[in-house]
């Protein structure tokens, strides 16, 4: 599956993943007061162009178009990680969880952090993210729960990434 860099002409197609994953997806594990606040995203606003471009964003696609996006930024924040809400369980995710690992390894980030979801804390999980904490965060004045992950990314004393072997998403943590 190609992947490649978000540009600012993506943001349209972006967005509307992004509210539709949202919506078809937040109300098996949020209420309907936090999915609508949740999904309410204008392409259009300085907001969604910075979660978007100030971060790197790789973005997934097929022969329908953009089909999922992840954004990581220089300090290990995943800032997103989205799959088109009819094409979960494809590998998708697993594909952009990858490109965020390799963004990482070529940049010599040695930890990745994010604030996930109800319904991205298994991914997170799969790729040996482990969480660390809760918080509590209003969007639109509606109260969500995030939980809080991390993976620490080993390196060798010269400052090299182990083979990339060590990131087999089945066994993140090899002995």
């Amino acid at each position: 599956m190609p992947i490649r860099t978000a540009t600012p002409s993506d943001l349209p197609a972006l967005a509307t993943l992004y509210r539709q994953t949202v919506l078809v997806n937040a109300p098996q594990h949020y209420t309907a007061a936090q999915t609508e606040a949740w999904a309410a995203v204008d392409a259009a606003t300085p907001r969604f162009r910075q979660f978007i471009l100030a971060v790197t964003t790789y973005v997934a696609e097929d022969e329908t178009g953009i089909v999922g996006f992840a954004g990581v930024g220089e300090d290990g924040y995943v800032a997103s990680v989205y799959v088109r809400h009819d094409c979960l369980r494809k590998g998708i995710g697993s594909t952009l969880m990858q490109a965020v690992l390799g963004h990482a390894r070529q940049r010599k980030i040695q930890r990745l952090y994010a604030e996930a979801s109800e319904f991205s804390l298994g991914l997170f999980q799969k790729f040996g993210f482990s969480q660390y904490d809760t918080e509590v965060v209003e969007r639109n004045g509606v109260l969500f729960t995030r939980y809080l992950v991390h993976l620490q990314l080993p390196m060798e004393k010269d400052g090299t990434f182990p083979p990339e072997k060590t990131y087999n998403p089945s066994n993140p943590c090899p002995r």
